[in-house]
Parts: structure tokens; C-alpha cells; sequence
């Protein structure tokens, strides 16, 4: 019988469901952590289920991408073997370039923020749960989890995720239409593919639930079917990729990532900036500064949140209108967090500002601020993140070549979905 390694990272939580599927399709699931790296080669196939991996620390699946164990799973999926990623599996696979695999397995897109858009408008953003019907829009042999699925089969399926909307950019999306790598979209109880809440639970971009590589023997997919006994199709599919492994045929996707532009950023001058910082111990810039140290890099890691806010009050000073933000509760957490409204930067470190290009984030709080705390003053607000890199270096240039090789590592912002400007 094949063996399915169902690797655990830190902060997983859907692998007793996803292990019951697996069983239940024939095969034998057994879990392996993200530490016992020197078992895996043994595996017939990798499933990375969903959960929280090391907390959606920086962003969703991007800490676990920088383990040495993703080494290998990418040294195996070139063997062939199928690699399935589930919800936050999904992510691990989109964040490590596995899905698309497009010019040996380069990042090319993302799994943003959720946004639920009805009728034109977004009507609510961040994490969602229900159930949803999704449908296989490729060939049945396609990929690993369709080989029993014709082309137009739905099946309904789980959805719990904050982070699930595909992001590709719409050149490379046409590609993989037409290469069949796009297996799964959002639909209806009926089949028909519609691109708006309920029937979209995050608005990816055309209604996609599922991507694979070219092969077809690595996919990504953000629904839970494995929670529903409608899901042993994807399972059986995978028993039947090991049994009769399709012949293979090349699938070619001539595309380059292009170039990532980091710009010097521009304080603006007719806003309030306010830099958030923890006074607690941050968990998030440790889980980025250790996974950077792994890879080799001396480097000691800090962040802020850092707010924009624009607003046209004529009445309070800056410093009551300050007071009003912070006693909103939505700019900070006063019993963990203080802030200053300059940037406080310390000697020997190099600065970049990250924000989502579309920072519903942003659009949610100026909305909040003027609906529930009758702060009409406030016109926009923009949230961001500034992350700090403390480099032992005595050399600016040497610093700021160091910071260019760990902005590469794409464990501080995702191109595609994200923004990321250099601090003077």
C-alpha cells in the first residue's frame, strides 16, 4: 500500500481529518513533523494540511517555506511524486514557488486577504468559514486530485481561511487557464462559476479554488473537502495517480517573473504617521530573525505597525486628535503596544515599509473610525508594516546588500500582492 507522509509544521491543526480521508481512499497516512526531515524520502506522496503554520507569522505559509525541510519536498515533487497543500498547505506551496512552478519554481503569485465583494462592493474582508461548492474545470487526468473527477464534477466543500484569495498576475493567469493548471473554481450548487460572496468566499481572482504545477503531481487548493465525506474523490484521485501514473507530458509556460522594484519611500507630509511598536516580546519578527538565522544571515529582527492617516479637523489640535485614534482602540492596544509619530530608527539597521497594494485593512479602519466613532474628520487611513533589520555590519553598503539578498528571500513581503519601500 502507499504510504503518505502528512507533514506537521508548528501551529498545523487539520491533520487528524485530513489523515481519516486519506485512510478512507486506501492509502495510509502517517504523520511526519517538519524536524524529521531524514524520513520523508521514503514517502509515496506529501500532504501539507491546513492549519496555522508557526501562527501566519509575517504572512500565511511563509516561515514554513524557509524550512529545510521544504528542501526536500521540492527534491522530491521533481521525482514526480504528488505534493498536495490544503488551505494553509495552499499557501506553503503558493509561498515556495511549488505552485505554479513556473521557472524553477520562482514565486509568482500569492494568497492575499480575504475580501467578499457583492454587487461591486466589499462587504466584509479577513477570516471566513462555511461551506462552498467547488468544481474541476480541467481534465479528469490533469492533476493529482482529479484523476476520478470528470471535467464539471462539484462537490461541496469547507471553507475556514483569512488568507485564500489567488493572486496571479493577468498575463501569467491566461497562461495557466489554457495550460489546464487552473483544476478548481468556485461555483454553485449548480456548477455556474460566479465571482462574487457567497459563491467566491475571498475573491480570487476568477473564482480559483485550486491551482497546479505543470505536472500535475503538485497542487495547492484552499477548500477543506477532507472534512466532508463528499471529499474522498481528491483522495481516491491520489490513489489512483500512484497506481496509474499518467504519461507524462510536458506542459511549457514561457513566462519570467518580473523584476521586484523596491523605491525609496515618501513620507507624506499633510498626514499623521503613527509607528506602533510592542511592548511585549514580538513572536512575529523572532519567527522571521530564527528563520533568517537558519539560512545563515546575523541578523536581528524588529517591526511596527505604521499608520497613514489622513483627515480634515479644523477643531482639535493634533495632539486631541491623536488622543481620539488612540482611544478608538483601533490604532493600538494600549496594554501591549505604545507609539511615536516619527520613525525612531537605530544605528546599523536597514528599514522597508510593507503594505498590501489594495490595504483593505486600511479601508476597514477608516470606515470604523468614522461610522462607529463619529470621526468624520478621518478621510483614509493606510496601514503598513515597517520591518527593521539590525545587520552586524560596519559598512552601509555592505548592510544594504545583505537586506537586498533577505528581501529575496520574499519572507518580508510577497510582490505580487504587496508593496515594499526602502526607509531613508
Amino acid at each position: 500500500m502507499f504510504r503518505v507522509a502528512i507533514l506537521q509544521f508548528p501551529g498545523t491543526n487539520c491533520e487528524y481529518e485530513t489523515r481519516r480521508s486519506i485512510n478512507n481512499a486506501g492509502l495510509i497516512g502517517e504523520f511526519v513533523r517538519w524536524n524529521e526531515r531524514e524520513k520523508l524520502a521514503a514517502y509515496d506522496a506529501y500532504v501539507l494540511p491546513g492549519g496555522f503554520s508557526y501562527q501566519d507569522r509575517s504572512r500565511a505559509g511563509i516561515i514554513a517555506t524557509q524550512d529545510p525541510v521544504m528542501k526536500i519536498i521540492k527534491e522530491q515533487a521533481n521525482l514526480g511524486k504528488p505534493v498536495i497543500g490544503i488551505c494553509n498547505g495552499c499557501q506553503i506551496l503558493i509561498e515556495s514557488g511549488l505552485v505554479p512552478g513556473i521557472n524553477n519554481n520562482s514565486l509568482a503569485g500569492a494568497v492575499a486577504m480575504n475580501t467578499r465583494v457583492k454587487d461591486g462592493e466589499i462587504i466584509g474582508t479577513g477570516f471566513y468559514h462555511d461551506t462552498v461548492h467547488i468544481k474541476n474545470v480541467a481534465p479528469a487526468n490533469r492533476s493529482a486530485i482529479t484523476m476520478n473527477m470528470d471535467e464539471g464534477t462539484i462537490i461541496p466543500a469547507s471553507v475556514a481561511n483569512a488568507e485564500g484569495r489567488f493572486i496571479f498576475q493577468g498575463d501569467l493567469l491566461m497562461k495557466l487557464e489554457n495550460n489546464n493548471q487552473i483544476i478548481l473554481k468556485y461555483c454553485t450548487d449548480d456548477g455556474m462559476v460566479l465571482n462574487e460572496f457567497p459563491t467566491n468566499p475571498n475573491g480570487a481572482l476568477w473564482g480559483i479554488a485550486g491551482v497546479c504545477n505543470k505536472r500535475g503531481n503538485v497542487v495547492a487548493y484552499m477548500p477543506h473537502p477532507e472534512r466532508m465525506d463528499t471529499g474522498v474523490p481528491i483522495f481516491a484521485s491520489l490513489l489512483s495517480y500512484l497506481e496509474r501514473p499518467p504519461v507524462y507530458s510536458e506542459y511549457k509556460v514561457d513566462w519570467q517573473p518580473p523584476a521586484s522594484k523596491v523605491d525609496v519611500y515618501a513620507s507624506p507630509k499633510e498626514c499623521i504617521q503613527m509607528y506602533v511598536d510592542l511592548i511585549i516580546t514580538d513572536n512575529e519578527a523572532k519567527s522571521v530573525e530564527l528563520a533568517l538565522h537558519q539560512q545563515g544571515y546575523k541578523v536581528k529582527v524588529s517591526r511596527k505597525v505604521h499608520w497613514e492617516i489622513w483627515h480634515s479637523n479644523n477643531q482639535d489640535s493634533k495632539d486631541e486628535f491623536v488622543t481620539k485614534l488612540v482611544q478608538s482602540g483601533e490604532i493600538l492596544n494600549t496594554n501591549k503596544e505604545k507609539f511615536s509619530l516619527e520613525h525612531q530608527k537605530k544605528a546599523g539597521t536597514v528599514s522597508f515599509l510593507v503594505r498590501y497594494g489594495d490595504d483593505y485593512e486600511g479601508k476597514a479602519v477608516t470606515n470604523t473610525l468614522r461610522d462607529r466613532f463619529d470621526m468624520h474628520a478621518v478621510e483614509n487611513v493606510r496601514k503598513a508594516i515597517v520591518w527593521e533589520l539590525e545587520i552586524e555590519a560596519l559598512d552601509d553598503k555592505v548592510r544594504m546588500d545583505i537586506a537586498t539578498k533577505i528581501l529575496q528571500t520574499y519572507i518580508l513581503y510577497n510582490p505580487y500582492s504587496q508593496e515594499c519601500k526602502l526607509i531613508k
